[in-house]
C-alpha cells in the first residue's frame, strides 16, 4: 500500500476524522473476560451474542492502546460473529480507515454494520457519520445526503452535508449554511467549512454570492468566542477581514500561542507577521511529530508567487532541490489529495494518482535515481475487470514487459512505449514534479496484445513449465513450451488459429507425438486469439526423432 498521507492539521481541512474517542455513543460496558487475545475466545459457539460482545470489547480495548494491525488480524477472524454484532464490524472499518486499507473495504464493513444493527459498544449513528465521510472523500455526494438525512441534527452531521453540499448542490449550500450557524452558532466545525469555501472561490477566481458578506460579517463577529476552541481560525478568517491591523493581530496572537502549520504561512506574510527568512525556515522545517513533511503544491506555489527577493527563492529553490518528505495535490479543492509525491534528497522515489480518492491509487510508478522503473496500474474494468498491471520498464518510457492475471507481455526493445506521467521543473529549483499525461492512451488488455511479440503464461499442460506465444500484430504465429529445462511442446498457427503441435510428452527430448486441431472454429475477439482453445482433432506417435 503506497503511503498516501493526508494530514489534515497541516491543510486546514475541515472534514472530520473519526476516531475511537470521537465517534458518537460508547456505552459502559464492562468486559466479561480477562483474556487479552481473541484466540482464548473460539471455545464458544460462533455466532453468540455474548461470545461477540466480549471480541468487541477485546477490539475497542486493543485500538485505545494503539495495537491497530493486531485489532484488525482479530476483527478478520471475528467475521462469523459480526452477524450479531455491528460493533464487531464498526470497529473493523475504524482499525482499515486507521490502516488506510481502502474507503471500498471500509464502507463495506460499515455496511454490514449498518445491516445487522445490532449494537452495544457504538450505535447505527456513528456508522452512518463514517460511511456518509467516505462517501464524500469519493465524491458520491447523493448516496453522502442519503446517509446524512435520518439522522438527528448535530454539528458532524452538518458540517458532513455543508461538504456534499459545497461540491453537488452550491445553491443549497449558501442556504443550509445560514441555517446551521443559526442552529449550532459556537461549533467551529461549519465556520472552517465556510472559510475554505471562500479559499477555494478565490484560488479559482470566482465572484463572491450574494450571500457571502453577510455570512461572513456574521462569523467575523462571533469570531472571539470561537477562536478559544479552534485557534486556527485565526489565520483561516485573515485574508477576508477588512481590517488589515486587527487581521494582524489575530495571527500574531495565534502564533505566539501555539505552533503554526504550514498553511498560515501566506497569511503571516502577506500581513508582514513574519519575513520571507523566517516563512522559509518554518516552512521546511522538520515536523515535531517525526512523520515526514508533507507539503502541498498549492500552498508552495502560493508562497512561492509571494516571495519578493531573490535571496529568498534562491533558498527555497535549494530547499526543494535536496527535499526529502511528500508533495500532495488536491486539485478539485476538497480537502482530499488526487496526488502524492515522495521524494529522498531531491530524487523521486514514488509517485501515486487516486483519481476516485478510494484510497486505492489508479496508478503507481516508482522510481530509482529519480527514474522511473516500475509501476502499477489499474487496468479499465470493462477490460479486464479491474485488475492491476505490472509495468517494468526498459528505458522510459519503453516497456520491458507487463504482467497482468499471471500472463507477461513482453514487446520488442525500445518498440512498446507508455508514458503516463510527465515531469515539471518545480519553480526552476531541479526538484521535478510528476504531472498525468493525459494525451497518453490508458493502458488495457487489448492495447497489449497487438503492442507485443511475446507472450508468456504458465503451460496448461506440462507442471511447472512455460508457454511462449509468438503473435504478429496480435496474432499468433507458434506457441513453444518449456519444462526443465526442454522444449516439450510447439505448436503451430494459420490465420491466428492452431494447426498442429508437436510435443515432448515422456520428456526424452523428442517430440514424438503430433496432435491435430479440429477446424470447426469458435467466434473469438481477435485480442483472444493467442488464449487458443486446444480442441483436439487426431493423436499420432512415431519412433525416430524428429528433427528440429
Amino acid at each position: 500500500m503506497f503511503r498516501f498521507l493526508l494530514v489534515f492539521c497541516l491543510l486546514g481541512v475541515t472534514l472530520p476524522v473519526f476516531s475511537l474517542d470521537s465517534a458518537p455513543g460508547p456505552a459502559d460496558f464492562s468486559n466479561p473476560s480477562d483474556s487479552s487475545n481473541p484466540a482464548d475466545f473460539d471455545g464458544g459457539a460462533r455466532g453468540d451474542s455474548a461470545m461477540a460482545a466480549r471480541y468487541a470489547q477485546w477490539a475497542k480495548d486493543a485500538v485505545d492502546q494503539g495495537r491497530w494491525s493486531e485489532a484488525i488480524a482479530g476483527l478478520e477472524r471475528a467475521s462469523d460473529f459480526a452477524g450479531v454484532s455491528s460493533d464487531i464490524s464498526y470497529l473493523l472499518a475504524l482499525a482499515r480507515s486507521h490502516e488506510n486499507k481502502g474507503r471500498r473495504l471500509v464502507l463495506e464493513a460499515l455496511n454490514r454494520s449498518i445491516a445487522v444493527n445490532r449494537w452495544t459498544l457504538y450505535d447505527s449513528d456513528a456508522a452512518r457519520l463514517m460511511k456518509a465521510e467516505n462517501l464524500i472523500c469519493m465524491r458520491a455526494y447523493p448516496e453522502a445526503l442519503a446517509e446524512l438525512s435520518p439522522l438527528s441534527k448535530s454539528p458532524q452531521e452538518a458540517v458532513l452535508t455543508l461538504r456534499a453540499f459545497e461540491f453537488f448542490k452550491p445553491d443549497e449550500f449558501l442556504r443550509f449554511m445560514a441555517d446551521t450557524l443559526d442552529r449550532f452558532p459556537r461549533e467551529t466545525g461549519p465556520v472552517r467549512v465556510f472559510f475554505d469555501y471562500l479559499r477555494n472561490k478565490n484560488a479559482g477566481g470566482l465572484k463572491a454570492a450574494k450571500e457571502d458578506p453577510a455570512l461572513l460579517e456574521l462569523i467575523l463577529r462571533r469570531l472571539p468566542v470561537l477562536l478559544p476552541k479552534d485557534p486556527e481560525l485565526a489565520w483561516m478568517a485573515a485574508p477576508f477581514m477588512r481590517d488589515s491591523d486587527e487581521a494582524k493581530r489575530l495571527v500574531e496572537a495565534y502564533r505566539a500561542v501555539h505552533t503554526p502549520v504550514p498553511a498560515s504561512l501566506p497569511a503571516a506574510l502577506r500581513l508582514g507577521v513574519i519575513d520571507e527568512k523566517t516563512a522559509m525556515e518554518e516552512l521546511f522545517a522538520p515536523p515535531v511529530d517525526k512523520t515526514g513533511p508533507v507539503l502541498d503544491v498549492a500552498l508552495l506555489t502560493e508562497l512561492w508567487n509571494l516571495l519578493r527577493t531573490e535571496e529568498a527563492r534562491a533558498v527555497f529553490r535549494r530547499n526543494l532541490s535536496a527535499y526529502t518528505g511528500v508533495f500532495i495535490e488536491d486539485a478539485d479543492k476538497d480537502g482530499i489529495p488526487e496526488v502524492s509525491v515522495e521524494y529522498s534528497g531531491g530524487l523521486l522515489t514514488q509517485y501515486n494518482y487516486d483519481a476516485d480518492q478510494d484510497g486505492c491509487p489508479e496508478l503507481t510508478v516508482f522510481f530509482e535515481a529519480g527514474v522511473p522503473t516500475r509501476a502499477s496500474a489499474l487496468i479499465p474494468p470493462d477490460v479486464s475487470a479491474g485488475q492491476r498491471a505490472d509495468i517494468q520498464w526498459e528505458r522510459y518510457p519503453a516497456i520491458l514487459n507487463v504482467e497482468l492475471a499471471g500472463v507477461r507481455y513482453i514487446p520488442r526493445p525500445i518498440d512498446f512505449h507508455y508514458s503516463p506521467i510527465t515531469f515539471e521543473d518545480f519553480c526552476g529549483s531541479g526538484l521535478l514534479f510528476p504531472r498525468r499525461e493525459p494525451l497518453s492512451p490508458p493502458l488495457t488488455r487489448r492495447l497489449l496484445v497487438f503492442s507485443v511479440h511475446l507472450i508468456e503464461r504458465p503451460s496448461r499442460e506440462f507442471k511447472g513449465g512455460i508457454e511462449i506465444v509468438e503473435l504478429a500484430r496480435g496474432i499468433p504465429v507458434l506457441a513453444r513450451e518449456y519444462a526443465g529445462g526442454l522444449k516439450v511442446s510447439e505448436t503451430e498457427f494459420l490465420r491466428g488459429r492452431p494447426q498442429l503441435q508437436r510435443l515432448d510428452l515422456n520428456l526424452d527430448g523428442r517430440m514424438d507425438t503430433v496432435r491435430r486441431f479440429k477446424r470447426n472454429y469458435k467466434p473469438v475477439e481477435l485480442e483472444n486469439l493467442w488464449d487458443y482453445d486446444r480442441d483436439i482433432d487426431t493423436v499420432s506417435t512415431w519412433d525416430g526423432e524428429y528433427g528440429e
